[in-house]
């Protein structure tokens, strides 16, 4: 089994700068991804550019797929999250990131939300969780909260996925970390950047697991979006 996250910038080719669905079809299918995490992805609205990209890039690739608003653009469009899986989900639910009660004007602040979905993998339940973290540390502080409620309120193996917007040697992580496990201690470029693509300089993007065998993973450096893509490959026990 073949996981990938990708934050694809809302389908933008990087190096050409326009919207191309197309290519972030083709770069799934071509590291033959079984189930794609996805963040920053548009949904249908009438600003410009604002089509359901879900669907288009579900229907590319002959995959099941759900998406999970974390808000509407301008009060009209939605974005957010989304998972293409190659099987079928059993039940999804986006859950709201509780937002921050007192925000500072220096920082920037947007709803946030985790898709929690659960697959049946080669006979066996597993939970998937996808999340982009907030730029500021109290939304961050606050998704590491509810994503750790959500670990301990399910025993089946987890697999969690997103862009979190912070290093592995943040604290705020800690209580993932001690939950789960980082799959680049298993990855072929151990300790790659996945951003900027086009100078990286920082790894904010992540796979854990729990319960899971995994066989290895790797840092995708080819420029598709702002970020590279991780893909891992697991086995179940």
């Amino acid at each position: 089994m073949k996981i990938m996250t990708f934050n694809i910038q809302h389908a933008l080719d990087c190096q050409n700068q326009i919207i191309d669905i197309d290519l972030f079809v083709k770069a799934i299918s071509l590291y033959g991804a079984d189930i794609c995490n996805l963040n920053e992805v548009r949904g249908d609205g009438p600003i410009e550019g604002y089509t359901n990209q879900t669907d288009a890039i579900g229907n590319g690739l002959g995959f099941f797929r759900y998406f999970g608003e974390a808000v509407k653009v301008d009060g009209t469009s939605p974005y957010g999250n989304a998972i293409v899986s190659r099987l079928p989900f059993k039940s999804y639910e986006t859950v709201a990131v509780p937002e921050v009660s007192c925000k500072s004007e220096d920082e920037y602040h947007e709803p946030r939300c985790v898709i929690r979905a659960i697959i049946e993998v080669d006979g066996k339940d597993v939970c998937f969780m996808n999340c982009h973290m907030g730029l500021s540390d109290g939304e961050r502080i606050n998704a590491v909260a509810k994503i750790c409620e959500l670990i301990d309120a399910t025993e089946l193996p987890i697999i969690l996925t997103g862009d979190f917007n912070t290093t592995p040697d943040d604290p705020v992580l800690k209580p993932i970390y001690e939950r789960l496990t980082d799959s680049d201690e298993k990855s072929v470029n151990k300790g790659m950047y996945t951003y900027a693509s086009y100078l990286p300089e920082n790894k904010i993007d992540y796979i854990f697991y729990r319960n899971l065998d995994c066989i290895y993973s790797e840092v995708i450096t080819e420029i598709y979006s702002d970020h590279f893509p991780i893909i891992a490959e697991f086995k179940i026990n």
